[in-house]
């Protein structure tokens, strides 16, 4: 066959095809015989496609009127594409508006393209026909013309089955009318791949629009696969609305490809509803690449439909690569209930179930909704509130039509990032459906809608694993995926307990309302109706005079506000036991309800007699219904629930004086100061009183005149009972008659009143003043209720004097140090506290305005030890004043703020800074001890103060105080010991055994060492020891070796440590018997004597090891230790400096060493402390090693040393087993 005659055969079939298409015939004539030429079936196809195209321009050029499918499509303008224009096109041809008169667009040859000429041809129909702007956009404006032109054309279908399908039927034109139009939406989902596991995957999007004159309801939604592909692609079918919720239950493609989709829904009239088909893919398979498409076959309802069915959206692509994001390890959440739960009617924001779920490694997800499945027995109108929790937040719900499903929609979604989770809760609020049950369970792990953050697609949640059970909390295999712990919902519930508020208390005799008993009535669910209640009464006759119950009348049951809820009602009967009975209905709201029980006792009761109501809710309240249930409901408990008892008492008072405050002396001039407390007891009384005044009585036990006291109240607390009516005293009285404010001061029965009493007292009193009561006094107190007054009997007073309160001129004032600060070393330029002065007051506050302090104490102590010559003076973090000692020993400093409370005291704290140490200062020299003490004495000139109430000078009685002072070195050691290793502390014999280490550091300056002393014991008398060695180091490893006098670091040079006997320089026996030795060590570069010094420079350490040679260790078995410690100095030479260079000091002498052979003992190491021997080199600067400075006079010991106590430093003990 030739090429030509091929494309001829190929342009004929197309043409056919599309004349086919276009006319709406259902199929071609019949071919010709397989036995006719090749190119006589080409001509008879040729005369078939032009007979076709003749009846569809016959068919066009006759129609006047729009298609259903163009007055319901989406708006088009220049650029779009589609049938819709090509119907457009049509219309204008037939309409008068020809888009063009020969090739594309002609009548005939219309196209899918919206051009120019399209445009051109509508805005001639559009001015044509009035529809403003005539601008050839085809928008609303010009659909609504084009609908109201003449019929519009309905098109139902109608198929027709051949080899290749089906192919819709020529839709007929139908009036318009009440009904229901289907079109394709506009915005269709676009071509995609269809992963596997993937869900609500959009296929097809239709839009619902019902007729203007009537809403429609929609049953159902019928669906069909098409495409090449298998129904075993897809695991489920789901149609979702406008705000993708899921319509009714997922559905799987029968043997007819087919599914039957959503659930009924309304169109309201003239409205237009757009629905979703959309669909879950199966796991991994193999049916990558495969296509399919979900048409809508079908929308079944009762009203017309108009539209060209199948309406076919997307085609998608199956994929079996790629992985789209998971939610796994799905849980009930924290909030979840944990079990099945039985709640009341009433019950609010209760959670009914929880969901947690985890997105996996694959991608972020992104939660969208979930669908509750409520398939307990209780209806919709049995719950109120429902909504769905995410982190706090509440998002509504959307009930099903059957009321079975509560969807909530997330908005724009909520995160959640790999590996992490979030919980979905239900929670809600019950308001009926006694007896019925709630259970909100997730039926499809597919309810759960999700997306991934990276691709977009729909996630599904893990399958669960359990197989069996139900309302269970847990979730499945097979549906429900999640079952939910159930709740029963039960009618509301009513339970009383005794109301204590209302406890056992005195009631009185012949008064109203007298409380009896008190109950709280807690309900829940529902508002509660009682008909009848029923309480015991029980008396009790402790006096002889027969009370009964016909002695009780007018009794209510009162709520808190003393309103009344039933009753009043009299008791009946003459016994002491019966019942009462309340037949007034009363509605019980939910929550709790206090009640009290009230009435009157006649005069046949009498002081003692005891009174207690009770009653059995589940068996004497009776005609109890739910308001909201209407059913029976029985009260709880079963228990009897007693009142609180009553005791019958007359009205009662006892008055007495307190003890507090007690005896004391009082400064002349305070104002409101108490004098007294009176008691006022009404425990024993049954009804609260009134008291207009009370009698009190006045006394000058030590002396004065009456009228010192002026301004006299009683107080409740901070209360003034008596302001109107003040009390200035002119005599003294056994009754001195104080009124109280207004209609008197109300005394409550069973309990205890205190009043305080308050005078001035005139500055120039000085005497003793008392107030107390007379026990005749006789006030005059009534009955708060009745207005009876208090019988004779019944009132007690107990007579008293009460206590004396002294007067004096001025509060008293007394100094001593508060605490004795520990001896200490300190460096020039170092703020320091010298003295703390602890003032304590009496009587008053006092406003200490000067204190005199003295330097005391050694001779090495002057005002130039301290900057400025001067002291500052402290209250706390508060500085108070200065002192100066410019003029010699003796300071006055002048106080600000310093005011000692009253019965208290405070402290003064005395600072100052160091001065310097040099040749050209003051102090050229270390070793001063500055000591600044209280100078004692007191008046104008020295100590004083000023009391505050009294206004009078306070001067201090107490004398001179003595503080530990402070030492001055220009420079200062600190020592700290170095622990030996485990190894260091196993006794062996060898040499140079380490005994013992230890570390110096010179703080603020330059210091030398010039002598150390350690002692060695052993705990028998076989290890011995001699060449003691002691090595300097740099570090703290003592790895680098301090070669200020030898090159190993040996302080006592190397030719030392094998010939030291009894050398004097070296080691000296403590005994005889080996009990001990006492080692001494001085930097030398010779044996035998003393020859230089080891500085250390400042804020550098040193770090030291002693060592010895040990022999003659003890046998194996045998136990043996050496102990080793280096020696302090417990207190500092008296003599420390020597004023001139050739002066003896006790530390040593000009020109010699310390304890050097041939030097007498009188003139060397004359001090019993000289273990450790040390300079702060205030004189001159000194080298490394320096011989020179042994002339020096500043030498000095370790008393006071940091780290290195007065007798030794911890021992360390080295062992052997």
């Amino acid at each position: 066959m030739s090429k030509k005659l091929i494309n001829k055969i190929s342009t004929t079939v197309i043409s056919v095809a599309t004349v086919v298409s276009l006319s709406g015939a259902g199929a071609l004539l019949p071919m010709a015989a397989h036995g006719a030429t090749l190119q006589e079936q080409i001509t008879a196809l040729l005369a078939q496609v032009a007979a076709l195209q003749a009846q569809l321009t016959a068919g066009t050029s006759t129609s006047g009127s729009a298609s259903a499918s163009l007055t319901s499509s989406g708006d088009l303008a220049l650029g779009s594409k589609g049938a819709a224009v090509k119907e457009l096109q049509m219309y204008l041809n037939a309409n008068g508006a020809q888009v063009s008169a020969s090739g594309a667009g002609s009548p005939g040859n219309e196209t899918e393209y919206f051009g120019g000429l399209t445009k051109s041809a509508l805005a001639k129909w559009q001015a044509a026909n009035g529809v403003s702007p005539a601008a050839g956009y085809f928008g609303p404006k010009t659909r609504a013309k084009m609908a109201s032109m003449g019929g519009t054309t309905t098109t139902t279908t109608t198929t027709t089955t051949t080899t290749g399908g089906t192919t819709p039927a020529p839709a007929p034109v139908v009036p318009a009318g009440t009904g229901l139009t289907v079109t394709l939406a506009p915005d269709q989902p676009a071509p995609a791949l269809a992963p596997y596991n993937a869900t609500r995957i959009p296929f097809t999007k239709i839009q619902l629009t019902a007729s203007a004159d009537g809403a429609v309801t929609v049953s159902s939604i019928e669906v069909q696969r098409t495409g090449l592909s298998e129904d075993a692609g897809l695991a489920g079918l789901v149609l979702l609305d406008e705000n993708g919720i899921q319509l009714g239950l997922e559905k799987t493609l029968n043997s007819d490809h087919k599914a039957v989709l959503g659930e009924t829904l309304t169109v309201a009239a003239g409205t237009t509803r757009t629905l979703t088909v959309a669909g879950r893919r199966a796991a991994a398979g193999s049916r990558g690449g495969q296509t399919v498409s979900l048409p809508v076959t079908k929308v079944n309802t009762s009203a017309t439909v108009y539209g060209t069915f199948p309406f076919t959206g997307t085609t998608h692509t199956i994929n079996e690569t790629l992985t789209v994001g998971t939610l796994v390890s799905p849980t009930a959440g924290p909030l979840d209930p944990g079990g099945s739960q039985t709640k009341e009617v009433g019950t609010k924001a209760y959670t009914f179930s929880s969901v947690r779920v985890t997105a996996g490694s694959a991608e972020k997800v992104i939660l969208k909704s979930i669908r509750w499945n409520q398939t307990g027995s209780a209806g919709t109108a049995d719950l109120e509130n429902v909504k769905t929790y995410v982190d706090g937040t509440a998002y509504d719900t959307v009930v099903s039509a059957d009321g079975k499903f509560f969807t909530s929609t997330f908005g724009a979604g909520i995160l959640i990032d790999k590996g992490f989770n979030k919980e979905m809760s239900i929670k809600g609020d019950i308001k009926g459906g006694s007896a019925r049950t709630i259970d909100f369970d997730v039926d499809k792990r597919s309810d759960v809608y999700a997306v991934g953050e990276t691709y977009g697609y729909g996630i599904l949640t893990a399958d669960g694993t359990n197989s069996t059970g139900s309302d269970d909390g847990l979730f499945h295999s097979t549906n429900p995926w999640f079952d939910a712990y159930q709740v029963l919902v039960s009618a509301g519930t009513l339970t009383v307990s005794k109301w204590n508020t209302v406890g056992a208390q005195n009631v009185a005799i012949n008064l109203a309302d007298q409380p009896m008993g008190g109950w709280s009535v807690d309900v829940k669910g529902e508002p509660i109706s009682v008909g009848s209640l029923v309480f015991r009464l029980g008396l009790v006759d402790n006096t002889g005079t027969d009370p009964a119950l016909t002695d009780l009348d007018n009794v209510k049951l009162v709520d808190e506000s003393g309103k009344t809820l039933a009753g009043p009602v009299d008791a009946s009967g003459d016994g002491i036991d019966g019942t009462i009975t309340f037949t007034d209905t009363i509605t019980f709201p939910i929550g709790v309800t206090n009640m009290k029980m009230v009435g009157k006792l006649a005069t046949n009761f009498a002081n003692n007699d005891t009174v207690q109501a009770s009653t059995t809710p589940s068996s004497q309240w009776t005609t109890v219904t739910g308001q909201q249930t209407g059913n029976t409901i029985t009260p709880g408990p079963t228990s009897l629930v007693a009142g609180s008892l009553m005791t019958v008492k007359s009205s009662a008072l006892a008055i007495s004086v307190s003890t507090v405050p007690r005896a004391q002396t009082i400064i002349a001039g305070t104002n409101q100061f108490e004098f007294a407390r009176y008691i006022l007891d009404t425990s024993a009384s049954g009804e609260d009183l009134r008291l207009t005044s009370l009698p009190l009585e006045y006394n000058m036990p030590g002396g004065g005149t009456a009228s010192d006291l002026t301004s006299c109240y009683l107080f409740d607390g901070s209360t003034n009972l008596t302001s109107a009516n003040v009390k200035n005293l002119t005599a003294i009285a056994s009754s001195s008659s104080f009124v109280f404010d207004g209609t008197g001061l109300t005394l409550t029965k069973g309990t205890s009143k205190t009043l305080s009493l308050k005078c001035n007292l005139k500055a120039a009193a000085t005497g003793g003043y008392a107030w107390g009561y007379n026990g005749v006094s006789s006030p005059s107190p009534t009955g708060l209720t009745s207005g009876q007054s208090v019988a004779t009997g019944d009132l007690t007073e107990n007579a008293s004097v009460g206590q004396t309160m002294t007067a004096a001129t001025n509060g008293t004032l007394a100094v001593a140090l508060n605490t004795i600060t520990s001896y200490q070393i300190v460096t020039p330029g170092t703020e320091v506290t010298l003295s703390e002065l602890k003032y304590s007051a009496t009587l008053e506050d006092v406003n200490v305005r000067q204190v005199s302090l003295g330097m005391r104490g050694a001779a090495s102590n002057t005002p130039d030890n301290l900057v400025n010559q001067e002291v500052t003076l402290w209250d706390g973090a508060t500085k108070v004043g200065t002192a100066s000692f410019s003029s010699g020993d003796h300071a006055t400093g002048t106080l600000s703020g310093f005011v000692v409370p009253k019965d208290g005291s405070k402290v003064l704290t005395v600072k100052a800074k160091i001065a310097g140490i040099s040749v050209s200062e003051a102090m050229n020299r270390s070793g001063e001890f500055p000591k600044v003490d209280y100078d004692g004495g007191g008046g104008l000139t020295s100590n004083y103060g000023i009391g505050v109430s009294s206004g009078q000078t306070v001067t201090p009685t107490s004398g001179v105080t003595s503080s530990t002072g402070v030492r001055i070195m220009k420079s200062y050691p600190t020592f700290e010991k170095v622990d030996l290793s485990s190894s260091d502390k196993t006794l062996a014999a060898g040499s140079e055994r380490t005994l013992y280490k230890f570390k110096v550091t010179a703080k603020d300056g330059d210091i030398l060492l010039a002598k150390l002393t350690f002692s060695v014991s052993s705990s028998t008398l076989t290890a011995t020891t001699s060449n003691f060695g002691l090595y300097a180091y740099s570090d703290s490893s003592m790895s680098s070796f301090d070669q200020q006098i030898n090159t190993t670091g040996l302080v006592n040079n190397a030719s030392c440590i094998g010939n030291m006997t009894n050398d004097n320089n070296v080691y000296e026996s403590s005994g005889s018997g080996g009990l001990g030795a006492i080692v001494e060590i001085w930097p030398t570069t010779a044996c035998g004597t003393a020859t230089t010094s080891l500085k250390i420079s400042s804020g550098q350490s040193r770090w030291f090891k002693l060592v010895a040679s040990v022999s003659s260790v003890s046998g194996s078995g045998t136990s043996e230790s050496l102990e080793a410690r280096l020696e302090g100095d417990a207190a500092f030479p008296v003599g420390h400096q020597a004023y001139e260079v050739s002066a003896v000091g006790e530390m040593g002498v000009s020109g010699h060493t310390f304890g050097v052979t041939g030097v007498a003992s009188t003139t060397s190491n004359a001090s019993a402390n000289n273990n450790f021997v040390w300079s702060p080199t205030s004189t001159t600067s000194a080298s490394s090693a320096d011989s020179a400075y042994l002339n020096r006079n500043d030498w000095t010991n370790g008393y006071g040393v940091p780290g290195l106590p007065g007798t030794y430093m911890a021992s360390e003990s080295i062992t052997k087993s």
